[in-house]
């Protein structure tokens, strides 16, 4: 085995996390990675961690480093804080260090640093040193703690007890580190009990089995049944025998650690060479001579014939799965003579009921239990990945019952409510009939363009007969032109009547379209359009420029693959022409406080004849969260985005603009709650009416009248939320609630927009952007977005909803960049779409439109150089506007590190408007089709796209890729090309990594004098004080309102209509840990 990093004889124990309320997990994952290269013991905790819940970790895990990211705002706060809890703690030894790419500024880099509290690597600090030397400038740093200094023991001289975290973390140090000697000395010194009344629960299983999500379950029902119970979990990862290195990564499923009654120590194998840690059996003493109730043990992944956790565990739990293979293999399994319980989790995949019966009949064989019912046998299946599973009821039942009538316990068990057959309920979001969805997909897309080639080819035929006899006839050879004729006759009778149709249609458009004048349908109104546009030559330039094709074949062809921008299967675009009264452009803002985001609104749409707003939210908001002080939020708030967590807040926001008017449009980039947000924006559009209705009455309006605003108010107000919770589990990272939890309440958003006609907001962004900015690139993006969509079309037909009157308040999201395939990812993704709605869902036109904005990518801002960043977004909004995206945003060149100024956010939407307005090969609206390379592209990237659909569907669709962390490995995969790239020149980033020679890149702290704008800590308390004074006027109200919500949560109902009503009275927070209760919260994975 190599040697690892070390410290003290020790190997090092790394800390890393992303800060709180902050999704961007690529970069920690990336160097996370690097330090178990390295030779690092690495605890990975993950996004969204609170300065709490990092040094609650380094404290239990007694770490050399904490490693932390920061790239949305707040981070000297998130640093500060969480120094501040090792220090009171003491453990001030423990180092920090971290990064945020340019969003840290330089004085805030220094400040840290000179406060003796973190060092932050700058952009500049990446270049010079690279990622493996940023690591290992980390590790250095590190290397100075030695855990085994005896000066950390000193204070080990009296009885400690469970809840002296500290103290115990230092003893666990010593029984996996120390000799005999010195242990035992110190045990003796600190023991406050004999331990003789504390069990010793063993969890083993195969890896992947869900042992660490099962243990969290188990550990909240204990104290759900049991509060104040102190329970120690002792886990075991493998070390790496190349490296020395080890992923110590059941902390990260952990959401039951925020008790204080619960421990947790990961220990890595290291020498071994078994599924537990040499140490184990001494943690296991010292945790019970301190005063722990209940010591809990996770093993790592085992094969067959292990059984060493039979050796230290009272009592031994086997979890598996219905992948143990044929039947035959359950009689090689250890486990199952040993085992006091065995766990068949993941009881809700195919095949798991077979496996049941199985394990039941091999337990039976092994116990010579030939008579006992099943009901009596301790095997339970369970669905640890599902809130409140009925099965982890019962084991926790069957568990409590041993462990008092054995160890003379006394723990209570709630009675578990299982269905008539005795079993948890199985509820898949897609019914087990349609898991095969994605491949069908694919099959169909394949299908039909083999029909093309198919259909096209006997259409040239024909032409070439008819052509041929047409010359036979003109040399009087009639037998020939009488055979060629007949020959053509019966190509043409194999021919659909709907491809001549097609090429008549294109004829008669084509023609139209060369005339100057054309018109097209939208919602039952004939709209008149030129179709040519007269440049200052002179020349009459067509608007949509088509092929002039000789031969039917190309022609079918076309029509089939390409056709016009607005025809079936919609590559070139969703609509005929694009709208001249109103431009694709969004106007994105997001600062600080109600009121100043709206004065940034009104300063962009000014002297404009449109108003498509575009909300950014600050981080609490986004998390679902309200303002608060603690310093680590209160860091957040106002930062990055606008805080809003009332409905008086998201009036303040919209002030001044009418929701309801046709000329006015809002999206809101939001997923965590959005439940919420929405349902406050709902409500401030029918305020906005209502107080209409009383200006021009002079009066209320009574029950009826109200309930007819409200319904003419929904079915008007135009917009778009992004709510797409299967991005937020692999990519973004702001899926706060259970995932099945999510999904179900965004069923019962489409159910409220298909009965109430909400007809002109879109429920759903479907977004690849943020997978984009993960890492992805941009097939992958384009893959797994295109997939998330068909997902939520089986979920919601699931529900029996329709698909033509859900379908219609779809839109999609997408980022791009500068490589060449971003070219075509529309025109690629209409296709699919379009293909796939039409002939395997059988939905009308509307559904069968992809409509879609554009993000110039976020990734590509860099600090160094930074005002060259206008011109890489200036080629992608070109990109973007040459694939006919339905909506551009193009970021502005200071968001590399903060929130963009004025200046800047009107220099980026200047970039929108001379390509719109002033350059010249924009005015013709399809200049990609005809271009060979282009044809090539979007034929490759589509076939790229089937194959990774095809990959999903082998792992059980997207939701049992996502169980597998197909989606999230494959992200990390490509963002580490990305930056190794990058760091390595290969990717050439001009003023980054190349062309440099002569420049000063660095921002320095004497030399950055860029306007950033950042929130004051007067605007932050306003919004908390206002936030504050809303739940107290409102308290009685919210408490009613959350008791309904929470009560429509169990007993079933449509929560979001819950939502509106009682929006008026409860803050996004409030809302947000009511549903946690109800319907868990999002657990964590690699």
């Amino acid at each position: 085995m190599q040697k690892s990093a070390e410290a003290g004889g020790t190997p090092l124990r790394i800390i890393t996390a992303a800060a709180i309320f902050d999704g961007h997990d690529a970069a920690i994952g990336i160097f996370r990675r690097i330090f178990q290269s390295m030779g690092c013991e690495v605890i990975h905790l993950g996004h969204d961690r609170g300065a709490d819940e990092v040094a609650r970790a380094a404290i239990q895990e007694d770490a050399h480093c904490v490693a932390i990211t920061s790239y949305q705002g707040g981070a000297v706060e998130m640093f500060t804080h969480t120094k501040q809890i090792l220090d009171e703690a003491g453990f001030g030894h423990v180092s920090l260090v971290g990064g945020g790419g340019g969003t840290i500024l330089p004085h805030e880099i220094q400040h840290l640093l000179d406060s003796n509290i973190a060092k932050i690597y700058s952009p500049e600090d990446g270049r010079e040193l690279g990622l493996t030397g940023m690591v290992s400038d980390a590790i250095d740093r590190a290397s100075k703690n030695d855990l085994l200094d005896p000066v950390r023991f000193e204070s080990l001289k009296q009885p400690i007890n469970a809840s002296n975290h500290p103290s115990v973390s230092k003893l666990l140090t010593l029984a996996e580190n120390a000799d005999e000697k010195m242990f035992n000395e110190i045990l003796e010194r600190v023991r406050s009990t004999d331990g003789s009344k504390c069990p010793v629960v063993g969890l083993t299983g195969t890896g992947g089995a869900g042992k660490s999500s099962l243990t969290d379950e188990l550990m909240l029902r204990i104290q759900r049944d049991n509060p104040g119970t102190k329970i120690a979990l002792l886990a075991t990862d493998p070390t790496r025998k190349r490296t020395g290195g080890a992923l110590l990564g059941d902390r990260i499923r952990m959401n039951s650690l925020s008790d204080e009654n619960l421990f947790m120590r990961s220990f890595a194998s290291r020498d071994s060479g078994r599924e537990i840690a040499d140490c184990i059996g001494r943690s296991i003493e010292a945790c019970k001579a301190v005063g722990f109730d209940l010591v809990i043990v996770e093993t790592s992944g085992i094969g067959q014939g292990n059984d060493a956790i039979t050796e230290v565990a009272d009592l031994s739990l086997y979890v598996t799965t219905r992948e143990y293979g044929a039947p035959s293999q359950l009689e090689k399994l250890e486990m199952l003579d040993s085992a006091d319980i065995v766990v068949l989790n993941k009881f809700d995949r195919p095949g798991a009921e077979d496996a049941l019966a199985e394990i039941r009949k091999q337990f039976k064989r092994n116990r010579e239990m030939w008579d006992a019912d099943n009901s009596e046998l301790p095997v339970v299946p369970t669905i640890a990945s599902q809130f409140a599973d009925a099965g982890v009821d019962q084991l926790w039942q069957k568990l409590s019952n041993m462990l008092n009538e054995k160890y003379a316990q006394s723990f209570s068990a709630a009675e578990p409510r299982l269905g008539a057959d005795g079993l948890p309920h199985r509820s898949s979001p897609i019914p087990p009939e349609r898991q095969g969805y994605l491949a069908e997909v694919s099959s169909t897309v394949r299908n039909y363009h083999s029909r093309t080639e198919e259909v096209a080819s006997k259409m040239r035929l024909v032409q070439q007969l008819e052509a041929a006899a047409e010359q036979m006839e003109s040399k009087k050879n009639k037998a020939a032109a009488e055979g060629l004729k007949e020959e053509a006759k019966t190509v043409r009778s194999e021919i659909p009547e709907s491809a001549w149709e097609s090429l008549e249609y294109f004829k008669t458009k084509a023609e139209e379209y060369r005339s100057g004048s054309t018109s097209y349908t939208v919602r039952n109104k004939d709209i008149p359009v030129k179709t040519t546009k007269t440049t200052l030559s002179g020349l009459d330039m067509p608007r949509v420029a088509l092929p002039e094709y000789s031969d039917w074949g190309d022609t079918l062809q076309w029509i089939r693959k390409e056709n016009m921008p607005g025809s079936f299967p919609y590559t070139g675009g969703v609509f005929p022409f694009k709208r001249q009264d109103e431009l694709p452009v969004r106007m994105f803002a997001g600062e600080g406080s109600a009121e100043r985001t709206n004065k940034r609104y009104h300063f962009l749409s000014k002297d404009q004849d449109f108003n498509r707003l575009s909300v950014a939210f600050d981080s609490p908001s986004l998390y679902g969260n309200d303002p608060q002080e603690r310093l680590d939020i209160f860091g957040k708030v106002c930062e990055s985005g606008v805080s809003i967590s009332t409905v008086d807040e998201m009036e303040k926001l919209f002030e001044g603009f009418d929701l309801c008017a046709a000329n006015t449009s809002v999206s809101k980039t939001i997923n965590g709650n959005y439940w919420w947000h929405l349902a406050a924006f709902f409500n401030v559009a029918i305020r906005q009416q209502v107080k209409k209705f009383e200006e021009e009455n002079g009066r209320k309006p009574d029950d009826k009248e109200h309930a007819e605003i409200k319904a003419r108010t929904l079915s008007t107000v135009r917009g778009t939320v992004q709510a797409d919770q299967l991005k937020e589990s692999m990519g973004q990272n702001t899926l706060v609630f259970n995932l099945d939890t999510a999904l179900r309440m965004m069923g019962d958003v489409a159910e409220f927009y298909v009965d109430n006609e909400v007809r002109n907001h879109y429920f759903v962004s479907i977004s690849g952007y943020h997978i984009a900015e993960a890492g992805a690139n941009p097939i992958s993006q384009a893959a797994l977005t295109l997939s998330n969509g068909l997902t939520y079309v089986e979920l919601f037909n699931s529900r029996g909803l329709d698909a033509n009157k859900f379908l219609r308040n779809f839109s999609w999201f997408f980022s791009n960049g500068m490589d060449p395939e971003y070219a075509v990812i529309g025109r690629v993704c209409r296709r699919i779409w379009a293909i796939a709605m039409r002939d395997m869902y059988g939905v009308d036109e509307r559904g069968q439109k992809l409509k879609y904005h554009i993000q110039s990518s976020g990734r590509s801002l860099h600090a160094q150089e930074y005002t060259w960043n206008d011109y890489r977004t200036t080629l992608q909004a070109l990109y973007a506007l040459a694939d006919n995206a339905n909506s551009l945003h193009t970021n502005s060149r200071d968001e590399a590190f903060g929130t963009p100024t004025e200046d800047t956010v009107r220099d980026a939407v200047a970039i929108q408007l001379i390509l719109s307005k002033e350059y010249g090969w924009l005015q013709n609206e399809n200049p990609l089709q005809g271009s060979h390379v282009a044809d090539w592209l979007t034929d490759s990237v589509e076939e790229e796209i089937l194959k990774i659909f095809e990959e999903m569907h082998r792992r059980g669709g997207v939701l049992g890729a996502l169980e597998v962390n197909y989606q999230r490995n494959r992200i990390q995969d490509e963002s580490m090309i990305y930056e190794h790239r990058k760091h390595s020149g290969e990717l050439p980033i001009i003023g980054v990594n190349t062309f440099e020679e002569g420049v000063d890149n660095s921002l320095s702290v004497e030399e950055f004098d860029i306007e950033v704008t950042r929130s004051d800590k007067e605007e932050r308390m306003m919004v908390i004080d206002r936030n504050k004074a809303f739940k107290e006027t409102h308290a009685k109200e919210a408490e009613e309102g959350l008791a309904r919500l929470k009560q429509v949560a169990r007993e079933g109902g449509n929560l979001f209509e819950v939502m509106m009503d009682i929006v008026e009275h409860c803050t996004v927070g409030q809302v947000t840990q009511a549903l946690f209760e109800t319907g868990g919260k999002f657990r964590r994975n690699m």
